[in-house]
């Protein structure tokens, strides 16, 4: 990663990304695209426009990187999306979005505001929407999802290591029998997660520009993983990060840090002694589906039950298919199920709509994609779509639900309903 004005160079207007862009394919504005966001960014930092001028529009983009997929000149946009909605950020303070921010990413908080939402109907009321971003619309919050327990797990696969896994937030407060699956198909293939106590990973707030709140909480989560065991991830959008951290602390590193206090050069210069530690952490932290293909579920798949003869389909989360380059995996471990017919979804890495908070600072265009994502799934006729991120999973749920189509689950849940059998899970 460079510096953001050096990234903006990299774009040479040719609009192959401009299809790929579900904003200008909902819109048709050259001003909700790719090339046309950096076009502005430029121009801020050229001071031909504010940075407040050009905030509603880098605010309306998902971050889903599907431009980056679409781009034949490599074009980081993810960074430059993030570096300039930090720039933004840092202009003018949004003291509304980090509260939001702060209460997604503490499950304490994230817990106590959905019980909270029961009483108001499900819904975050429309004038949090309008405080956050000038639109005032109801958005619907995830329901945590409650199953029946699993029945023990009988394997006779020696142990052959030591693995972590993220805990994260938003997972194990919605989701968290995707961590027992997770666990029960790792321990398939040998490996016994280490528990350690663990924070945020800091993705929402480098997503949503936050980047000096991202590094803390970076700089935090590598000092809890200290060991060489793989890190898996069954979250695309926090691995997307952890994956990157090494190019957040080089772009902050450009940054002067303000005032002059003892304390901010400390800070200064542990997160240059810091940057030393991160790129070992970068190269052993796997998403859940990488690390499972490459480690052998394959060949065990072979003697599992099967899904029953049901219909399954696969949506791209965004941060694992654009922003990790990991679209083959998942695909080639769900169509190993026995008994389990395989349909591609159509559109399947244009984003949902959901993006981490984006379905609440957002909401009408959060619900046109969604609406646009059920109805190709309803297309496929599936009775299960599976999916590699909690943020996909709650959002594409609620729209399947709505329309009485297909069931959602995370490719780690599907996986594991291969072994034990599907009734455990619908």
């Amino acid at each position: 990663m460079h510096d953001l004005e050096e990234l903006t160079t990299h774009c040479i207007r040719c609009g192959f990304c401009l299809e790929d862009c579900p904003t200008f394919v909902e819109t048709g504005s050259e001003l909700e695209s790719p090339r046309g966001r950096i076009y502005l960014v430029r121009s801020a930092i050229e001071g031909k426009l504010l940075w407040e001028d050009i905030k509603p529009h880098m605010d309306l983009c998902l971050g889903c990187r599907a431009c980056e997929t679409a781009c034949p000149s490599a074009v980081q946009y993810g960074a430059i999306l993030e570096m300039a909605r930090d720039q933004i950020d840092r202009k003018r303070p949004s003291l509304t979005k980090k509260a939001l921010l702060a209460s997604t990413t503490n499950p304490t908080l994230l817990k106590t505001q959905l019980k909270a939402a029961k009483f108001i109907g499900g819904k975050m009321p429309g004038f949090v929407s309008r405080a956050l971003a000038g639109e005032k619309a109801e958005a619907n919050l995830p329901k945590p999802q409650i199953n029946k327990p699993l029945p023990p797990l009988i394997t006779d696969t020696p142990v052959r290591g030591e693995a972590y896994m993220l805990t994260g937030c938003a997972m194990q407060v919605l989701y968290p029998r995707v961590h027992e699956c997770t666990r029960r198909l790792l321990r398939r293939l040998g490996y016994v997660v280490r528990d350690v106590d663990q924070g945020c990973c800091g993705a929402l707030h480098a997503h949503n520009g936050d980047l000096e709140t991202a590094r803390k909480l970076g700089e935090a989560l590598t000092e809890q993983f200290p060991d060489d065991f793989p890190i898996v991830v069954n979250s695309a959008g926090c691995g997307s990060t952890m994956k990157e951290y090494d190019e957040l602390l080089e772009y902050l590193m450009t940054i002067p840090p303000s005032g002059s206090s003892d304390d901010i050069a400390k800070e200064w210069e542990a997160s240059q002694q810091h940057k030393k530690k991160v790129d070992g952490f970068t190269q052993r932290t796997f998403d859940l589906s990488e690390f499972l293909f490459s480690h052998g579920l394959l060949d065990e798949l072979k003697n599992a039950k099967g899904l029953s003869n049901k219909r399954i389909t696969y949506h791209d989360a965004c941060h694992l298919s654009h922003g990790q380059k990991i679209t083959s995996p998942p695909r080639q471990l769900i169509q190993a199920i026995p008994n389990a017919q395989y349909v591609e979804l159509p559109e399947s890495m244009m984003c949902c709509g959901s993006a981490g908070v984006y379905n609440v600072l957002q909401p009408k265009m959060a619900r046109r994609l969604l609406n646009r994502k059920v109805k190709h799934i309803q297309e496929t006729h599936a009775d299960i779509v599976a999916t590699g991120n909690p943020g996909c999973h709650a959002w594409i749920a609620q729209g399947c639900e709505e329309q009485k189509s297909a069931r959602v689950l995370h490719t780690a849940e599907l996986l594991e309903a291969a072994f034990i059998g599907i009734e455990e899970f619908i």
